[in-house]
């Protein structure tokens, strides 16, 4: 299941609101959670069409927290999770270790090692729009490179009563590649408003420069919200629903997002756009890049229970027939899913 920014959230590692605590004391818990998410799709990637097919993802994860002081309290958190992708169509049921992190935090500030995309993220002000339930989100140039896979270290302090900022690295043990370094700033206004902008840079592999610096606003007035995102990009070889390409590349992505929510219905739509402008290389001059990929998302969700969401969702991307990283290739996804936390 997709994470969406929540601005001003709890800083560090806070356990499920459905944890079930397994062990308590005075000063020590442990808590249990999890969810099942099950999916009938069908999709149609570059003229390869797979008919209707249900996928079954799941996870169980424990949280732990030790107060160390009045102020100052230790967390620890994993998930064991099942390895199937719904975009894929595969059931791969072996279990993995993700999100393992352990930390420190108070009131206002929090620090963590591990993999800690779920602490915090100097990406997350820049995915605004990302609302979508499984649908892919560009307008961030794909986020954070390393965010799902790398390890590193997060500081996330709130300043005064509405700006969050975030620091982090996500280090690489190769001598010959860069680690990856990101800030960010957010500003809640009114509680109706937000203003973020972010800058992360490194290397995507030896002598291949990193980088995303953008900025990413949002408005929430009665059941709507809407978001908008611009970002600048390099050394990006990842392109939503198409295959990863051996060249990284420059330029610029947009995203736009808006969605109405209506007691337990919520319909959504997000549009992402990546241009290209240079073609990165590790032993000469850069070359100039050319075309631009665009990926359209419409859903609707509706919240049967507290801990049960159904959601209808469609998603075409297609790129420009002078796209550098790949010239006329278009998708198309239909997903009927359900989440069920526990």
């Amino acid at each position: 299941m997709k994470k969406t920014l929540v601005a001003l959230s709890v800083l560090a590692a806070a356990a499920s609101v459905n944890a079930a605590e397994v062990y308590s004391t005075d000063t020590s818990k442990v808590s249990l959670s999890g969810e099942v998410d099950a999916y009938v799709a069908t999709t149609d990637v570059n003229d390869t069409k797979k008919d209707p097919y249900v996928t079954v993802w799941g996870k169980i994860q424990l949280d732990a927290e030790h107060k160390v002081s009045d102020t100052l309290t230790s967390f620890a958190s994993f998930e064991i999770e099942s390895d199937s992708d719904v975009y894929a169509g595969e059931n791969d049921n072996n279990a993995s270790f993700d999100d393992l992190h352990v930390g420190v935090k108070t009131d206002t500030w929090g620090v963590a090692v591990g993999e800690v995309g779920d602490v915090a993220d100097s990406m997350d002000v820049l995915e605004k729009g990302d609302i979508t339930n499984e649908g892919k989100y560009l307008g961030s140039a794909g986020g954070h490179r390393s965010e799902s896979e790398g390890q590193g270290i997060v500081f996330k302090s709130k300043i005064g009563e509405s700006l969050v900022f975030v620091a982090d690295v996500n280090t690489e043990s190769s001598d010959k590649q860069d680690n990856t370094y990101g800030v960010s700033l957010d500003w809640s206004i009114n509680d109706m408003f937000t203003v973020g902008a972010a800058f992360d840079s490194g290397e995507s592999a030896e002598n291949i420069d990193y980088s995303v610096a953008g900025a990413s606003v949002s408005a929430e007035v009665g059941g709507f919200f809407f978001a908008a995102t611009f970002a600048q990009f390099e050394g990006v070889n990842q392109w939503g629903l198409f295959d990863k390409t051996t060249t990284y590349y420059d330029g610029d992505a947009y995203g736009v997002a808006a969605q109405y929510t209506y007691e337990k219905t919520r319909l959504y739509t997000t549009f992402d756009v990546m241009d290209l402008d240079e073609a990165q290389s590790a032993t000469g001059p850069n070359s100039n890049a050319n075309g631009d990929l665009t990926n359209l998302v419409v859903g609707v969700d509706y919240a049967l229970l507290a801990n049960v969401k159904i959601f209808a969702e469609y998603q075409t991307a297609e790129t420009s027939d002078d796209f550098s990283a790949g010239a006329k290739q278009d998708a198309d996804t239909f997903i009927l899913g359900t989440y069920y936390t526990f």
